[in-house]
């Protein structure tokens, strides 16, 4: 028998139970396309604007949200998700209700 005629193992069935990253992502509206520059500040042309706080910031300043794709500065970003404030308050709030 032949490599490619081989009957491979059939991956194992989804588990039909949501998981908790499922239930945020389809909580969790999209605001940007992971990778999507934040948006520049009208009054400088160094800096940035944060996307909840609306604080202009240098590029390096900010971080962008792993879920909703939100650009965030250091006073509105969690490390403890890394995820801007907002989404780490589902976060929370989604753990809490599993306990």
């Amino acid at each position: 028998m032949t490599l490619w005629k081989k009957n491979w193992p059939a991956k194992a069935p989804k588990s039909k139970e949501p998981s908790i990253l499922g239930e945020l992502k389809a909580e969790i509206p999209v605001m940007k396309k992971q990778g999507e520059p934040p948006v520049k500040d009208p009054g400088s042309f160094a800096q940035y604007m944060c996307d909840l706080c609306n604080t202009p910031h240098p590029i390096s300043g900010l971080r962008q949200c792993v879920l909703c794709g939100r650009w965030a500065c250091d006073s509105c970003w969690k490390d403890e998700y890394y995820t801007c404030k907002s989404c780490a308050g589902l976060i929370k709030i989604h753990s809490l209700k599993k306990e």
